[in-house]
């Protein structure tokens, strides 16, 4: 029963790290003005509320183009 829950684990740390991965592709090419202006109104680029995903995936585009955390 532990090998499977184990397994189960791995498996949903698999799906969580994809996930987040998509999220970082999805904004590697955002420029600096759409990543202030999503920052700012705390929007993705259709205008909805950030997810955490895309949150975190948004911080470290900021930190890529600014060399800083967001403010």
């Amino acid at each position: 029963m532990t090998h499977k829950s184990v397994e189960a684990h791995w498996f949903t740390l698999g799906k969580h790290f994809a996930h987040e991965a998509l999220q970082v592709d999805r904004f590697r090419c955002v420029s600096k003005p759409a990543v202030r202006r999503m920052w700012k109104n705390q929007t993705n680029e259709h205008g909805e509320p950030l997810t955490q995903f895309e949150r975190e995936a948004l911080i470290e585009r900021h930190c890529e183009l600014f060399g800083m955390w967001p403010q």
